[in-house]
């Protein structure tokens, strides 16, 4: 219903109809109509009454239905993000872009809105009678083509996977100028792989799932950095977790714990925002992560954990700004903040108000997390 209503389309709301006219438009894909017929075939059983003969139903009796069920969520939250960002990169594109202005890519991460904030970029645009309009876009690898298109002027994003484009997309080589570090997410211990206690592998230790990870099915963000954490931290590629008989579950990058209130069974692999929510809560814990893996192992991650600054090319040149002279002044700025404890403060206050949080976490929780993020990644406040 609610992508019927997106894409006004008009039809009766009833699931026969609205699957014919949803597939026939191409909105709905042709597995996830098997996911929905499974769905609702459990639920036609379920809803009649049964001869005696046919016995209890299982946990084991209804988890194909879990699978589609968790098949259908996946799908759905990525097809709503996607019409969501269509609809940014659409009044992007169509809006008149006024002069002095910079489109930055905003962000509701804590690694990214903090290094934001403590460059100061907004008073070095105003510098140069620049304004600055935030643009919230998802972290993942469209916002260096996004950058490339000048649909965005500037943005924070993973190191290696900017480097990766560089390699496969001329595009993007051609007008995207790397104009320096900004540190290491988490210090560079931020991958996890986060279990139910009461599900599948509520049991398992880290040892036996690297032994044996064969039946996982693993919720990440496949275009992302933390799909490449995953691989590395399994010593492994596509076709070996493939091999593996491990799924992957392409999900939206601000995925909160609604997966696993749907299937227990599954596991994720998040940003820092899950990750400490699920540490307030004693129904999870950590499969795996960082800190469990072989020195050399954690040495890759830590590379792979750098985060860079990126710019069109023809912004840089309108302002007669080299990446170097832009990167000293940013780092200048965010350097200063471990020293200014009042700039600090500030920062804490703005983050716990403005980044991205699941719904249910009281105030305190929030003011944690920001703290513990803003420690381990940048060494700013108190452990």
């Amino acid at each position: 219903m609610d992508i019927a209503l997106r894409e006004a389309v008009g039809s009766r709301p009833t699931l026969e109809s609205l699957l014919t006219v949803l597939t026939g438009k191409g909105l709905v894909p042709p597995k996830i109509v098997l996911a929905v017929r499974t769905i609702q075939n459990y639920g036609n059983f379920g809803s009649h009454a049964q001869e005696a003969s046919a016995g209890d139903i299982s946990a084991e009796d209804v988890r194909p239905c879990l699978d589609a069920l968790t098949q259908l969520a996946v799908w759905y939250g990525k097809a709503s993000d996607s019409l969501a960002e269509e609809a940014v990169r659409h009044r992007l594109s169509s809006h008149q872009r006024g002069t002095g202005t910079t489109r930055v890519a905003d962000s509701t991460l804590i690694v990214v809105k903090a290094v934001l904030l403590a460059c100061g970029f907004d008073k070095a645009m105003a510098r140069r009678n620049h304004h600055v309009v935030p643009v919230q876009l998802p972290w993942a690898d469209s916002l260096v083509r996004d950058v490339s298109t000048r649909l965005l002027d500037i943005a924070v994003y993973n190191e290696q996977r900017v480097r990766r484009l560089f390699e496969t997309e001329e595009a993007v080589r051609d007008r995207v100028v790397p104009v320096g570090r900004v540190g290491y997410s988490m210090g560079g211990r931020n991958f996890y792989l986060l279990a139910a206690r009461a599900g599948r592998w509520g049991r398992t230790t880290a040892e036996e799932f690297l032994a044996n990870p064969a039946g996982a099915q693993i919720a990440v963000p496949r275009h992302s950095d933390m799909f490449d954490n995953l691989l590395s931290a399994l010593s492994t590629d596509e076709g070996g977790l493939r091999d593996c008989g491990v799924t992957v579950l392409d999900v939206p990058h601000h995925l909160g714990l609604e997966l696993f209130h749907l299937n227990r069974d599954v596991l994720a692999v998040g940003g820092q925002n899950l990750r400490m929510h699920a540490h307030d809560d004693d129904s999870y814990f950590e499969l795996l992560n960082s800190e469990m893996l072989p020195a050399s192992t954690q040495a890759r991650l830590r590379s792979a954990a750098a985060n860079t600054l990126i710019a069109n090319r023809a912004w840089l040149e309108e302002l007669d700004l080299h990446p170097a002279e832009l990167h000293r002044e940013l780092m200048r700025s965010f350097h200063a903040v471990g020293s200014n404890e009042d700039r600090f403060e500030r920062m804490v206050r703005d983050l716990v108000t403005h980044a991205s949080f699941p719904p249910e976490t009281l105030s305190d929780s929030r003011e944690r997390l920001v703290r513990h993020v803003l420690f381990e990644s940048y060494r700013w406040g108190s452990p």
